[in-house]
C-alpha cells in the first residue's frame, strides 16, 4: 500500500487549509499565541463539520516568509499542531514556509502528522523569498534518519515562484516520482489562481497512477471538473468568508464545495 493511499484510502480527499495568524518571530505577531490556536481550532472544526476530508497547517501568517524559521516560530507551531492533533481524527498535514523541510519534518515528527507539504522538491525555484534547491536529497536523507511513515506531497512549478533553469515537465514529475515523493500537486502562478484543466489533464497523463493534487483555485464550481481528473485538492482561499483568503473558514462554503463533488 502507498503512503497516500494509507493516508487518504480510496477518497480523492478534499484538503482544507488551517492557516495560522502570525506567529511569535514573526513581523505580524499580536503578543497572544493561545489566540493563534483559537483562530486555528475554529477553523479546523469548521472544515471538519463542512466535510473536508483532511487539513493543513500552515504558518501562513508569518510574512515575509523566509528559509529558515526562528526556533521560538517552530516551537509555537508544535505546540498548536500538537493541540490541533488532539481536537480531531482526520488526517493532518504540516506546511512550514517557505521550503523549510526541516521543520516540517521535526514538526510531523513530534505532533503525529500524516504528510507534509514540500513546496520544492526536485527543482531549483526562485521568488519574493528566496532562492530555493531541490529538497527532495536532504529530505530523504533526514526520513531515512528519523524514519516515519509520514507522506510527502511535492509540488510541481509551486506559486510565487518561477524556475531558475526551466526543466521538463515530464522530467520533474519523474524525478518527484523516482525521488521519493508520494504525490504531485499543482498550482497556478498565485493563491487562489488554479492550472489549467489542460494542465491537470496533461501532468496526469505523464504520471500515470501516480496521485495528482490540484493545490490552487478549485471552487465549488468547478470542483467535479477538476475530480474528473485529479486524484484530490487543497482549497484555501475558496474555503474562507466572502472566498477572501485573509478571513476565516466558513462551514457553508465547505459544504457546498463537498456537495458539488456528489453530483
Amino acid at each position: 500500500m502507498t503512503l497516500f493511499k494509507k493516508v487518504f484510502g480510496d477518497t480523492k480527499p478534499v484538503i482544507g487549509m488551517v492557516h495560522l495568524k502570525p506567529l511569535p518571530g514573526a513581523p505580524g505577531y499580536g503578543g497572544n499565541l493561545e489566540d493563534v490556536y483559537q483562530v486555528a481550532l475554529k477553523d479546523l472544526k469548521a472544515l471538519e463539520a463542512g466535510g473536508a476530508n483532511a487539513f493543513i497547517v500552515e504558518n501562513f501568517g508569518d510574512i515575509p516568509y523566509d528559509s529558515a524559521n526562528e526556533l521560538i516560530s517552530v516551537t509555537s507551531f508544535t505546540e498548536i499542531a500538537t493541540r490541533l492533533r488532539q481536537e480531531t481524527s482526520l488526517p493532518m498535514g504540516i506546511n512550514v514556509q517557505f521550503n523549510d523541510v526541516d521543520s516540517e519534518w521535526a514538526v510531523a515528527y513530534a505532533c503525529n502528522a500524516d504528510f507534509i507539504r514540500v513546496e520544492v522538491f526536485a527543482e531549483t525555484r526562485v521568488g519574493p523569498n528566496g532562492t530555493f534547491k531541490a529538497a527532495g536529497p536532504h529530505l530523504m536523507r533526514l526520513k531515512q534518519r528519523y524514519p516515519k511513515d509520514i507522506a510527502l506531497l511535492c509540488d510541481l512549478n509551486v506559486k510565487h515562484t518561477f524556475a531558475l533553469a526551466e526543466q521538463p515537465l515530464d522530467f520533474t514529475i519523474e524525478s518527484i516520482i523516482e525521488g521519493g515523493g508520494d504525490a504531485v500537486i499543482e498550482t497556478g502562478l498565485v493563491t487562489g489562481k488554479s492550472p489549467s484543466i489542460e494542465e491537470v489533464k496533461q501532468t496526469k497523463r505523464i504520471a500515470g497512477d501516480f496521485p495528482v493534487i490540484v493545490g490552487s483555485g478549485v471552487k465549488a464550481e468547478t470542483a467535479k471538473d477538476y475530480f474528473d481528473v485529479c486524484d484530490g485538492a487543497i482549497v484555501g482561499s475558496s474555503f474562507k468568508v466572502d472566498g477572501n483568503v485573509m478571513n476565516g473558514i466558513d462551514e457553508d462554503r465547505v459544504k457546498k464545495f463537498v456537495e458539488a463533488l456528489k453530483r
